[in-house]
């Protein structure tokens, strides 16, 4: 996972802050493990967090075990920001899924204004951004405020589903189910805030940059709600 905490921080090594969790982890000692979590600097609990999803992957009759505890730490003490940017895969965020629902955490941000969804959609070790995962998980009356994390803009002003549109670099066409999650992410974002059309130019400066493709067009023009063929004068 990656880390990404402040400077104050990053240069601390917070090895002995994650052999202090794995004592207190195997004490079976609930409010030991939360002290430790909550004694601990930002890097530090990022550290422990990746060594209880490292140990429950590694372990899984213990899956739950950890997942149980990274969900009472992060509810009671938050969200480090260096956790956020490691937060995509679906694989990871299953594993963070109870803790983001119980601190009510999806719209929490980095040092980059990026929240887990802007990771998620432009991680080039996906071969397909999980729209449709993420769809499914915005049917769910608890993930309601999973949401407003499609609105939150970063420090360039870019949404997730802007972010995926400007950088994500896998150009191939989008499964029908993943497209039509595509559209409704879209729909919803718009209920939810409207479309910043001034963005427009910007993500296709960004999209210049690269070896654009016309189903990427596709998707901005889906995205702004304008036609194919007004997306090119600006190419």
């Amino acid at each position: 996972m990656a880390n990404h905490n402040n400077t104050a921080h990053t240069s601390a090594d917070p090895t002995a802050a994650v052999t202090s969790m794995i004592q207190a982890i195997h004490s079976h000692d609930l409010a030991r493990i939360k002290h430790c979590y909550e004694q601990a600097t930002g890097n530090e609990r990022t550290a422990q967090l990746r060594h209880c999803f490292e140990a429950a992957d590694n372990h899984p009759a213990n899956y739950e075990h950890y997942q149980n505890i990274v969900a009472h730490c992060i509810s009671e003490h938050g969200l480090p920001a260096g956790v956020i940017a490691g937060i995509n895969t679906t694989e990871r965020l299953d594993f963070f899924m109870p803790a983001l629902q119980a601190a009510n955490a999806f719209s929490a941000t980095n040092h980059q204004g990026n929240t887990f969804l802007h990771c998620l959609f432009v991680n080039p070790a996906n071969p397909q951004p999980p729209f449709n995962y993420i769809r499914s998980l915005l049917l769910f009356e608890r993930n309601e405020s999973l949401g407003e994390a499609l609105v939150v803009r970063n420090h360039q002003s870019l949404n997730a589903l802007e972010t995926y549109l400007s950088f994500n670099p896998h150009q191939h066409e989008l499964p029908q189910h993943e497209l039509a999650a595509w559209l409704a992410l879209c729909e919803a974002q718009r209920k939810l805030s409207g479309v910043n059309n001034d963005n427009l130019a910007k993500v296709m400066a960004h999209v210049r940059g690269h070896a654009e493709s016309a189903h990427r067009l596709t998707l901005i023009a889906s995205y702004y709600q304008v036609s194919v063929s007004s997306l090119s004068p600006m190419n």
